[in-house]
């Protein structure tokens, strides 16, 4: 059953065109503290512009298991370095396994033009690799955006391969381009809401909603929804000093069940 799966999936993430890159399925949250006080490392998922606001370097790393299948094993690694001229940041993604492999490195730089509005831009090197097939690669860029509107209300734009991407034979295939709002609000210092609006194009429009909680000061939880997938997702972690952080997280879909992460960032 296991295989019939992976086939299946298999073939829907290449028809998607590498989208697993920018959609997390156990923590589609994961870069959504761009829009708030509390801006981390993994923040460039959602926002490069977010390198702009580190206060401190750091590092980060998110791993799932797609809906429990070996075959489709997720992995994102992060690093920044904050800097008194901006932050630099680096990415690493690997999805799938030795059938079918994914990989995109990226290099980023963030900016903070005020204390309100920070830009970023990235550069991206996606490998896709098929053992039949060999391998394929092309170069994308992104670019992003965000607004400190008041001490409490966030909100950012960011732009995924609006042009280019192409790979395959004779470039005959193409990364889709993805448009994001992010809107977010810190109510206090242990509670954020925040969202995302995203246009995937050839897809239709999609929404990812969070709320963040934290306990005491070493106890944090999340909740939310995420359209693009129809999935709910939740997830707790813990605080361990004051520079390392363990999060698990898990997502539900009604057809293909549980979809189990693990997040670390030490910053």
């Amino acid at each position: 059953m296991k295989i019939i799966l992976s086939i299946v999936f298999t073939a829907f993430f290449i028809n998607i065109k590498a989208q697993q890159f920018k959609n997390n399925v156990g923590a589609p949250f994961i870069g959504l503290n761009a829009y708030s006080n509390a801006t981390n490392v993994l923040a460039m998922q959602s926002n490069v512009a977010s390198l702009g606001n580190l206060k401190s370097s750091g590092a980060g790393l998110f791993a799932e298991r797609r809906f429990g299948l070996n075959e489709l094993n997720n992995i994102v690694g992060f690093g920044a370095i904050a800097t008194k001229a901006g932050g630099i940041g680096v990415s690493v993604n690997s999805f799938g396994n030795v059938d079918f492999n994914e990989r995109q490195l990226g290099v980023g730089y963030g900016r903070a033009l005020s204390n309100n509005i920070s830009i970023g831009a990235k550069i991206n090197y996606y490998t896709v690799q098929l053992p039949l097939y060999g391998n394929s690669n092309t170069v994308n860029a992104e670019a992003g955006v965000v607004l400190r509107l008041t001490n409490k209300f966030s909100s950012g734009i960011s732009i995924y391969n609006p042009i280019g991407g192409k790979y395959g034979v004779n470039g005959t295939e193409k990364l889709n381009a993805v448009y994001k709002l992010g809107l977010g609000y810190d109510v206090s210092n242990k509670v954020n809401l925040a969202g995302e609006i995203v246009k995937t194009e050839n897809e239709a429009l999609s929404f990812i909603g969070m709320l963040h909680y934290q306990f005491e000061q070493k106890f944090f939880a999340r909740a939310g929804v995420s359209s693009a997938a129809n999935i709910f997702f939740a997830s707790a972690g813990i605080l361990l000093g004051k520079k390392f952080r363990a999060e698990l997280s898990s997502s539900y879909h009604q057809q293909l069940g549980f979809t189990p992460g693990v997040i670390l960032v030490f910053q």
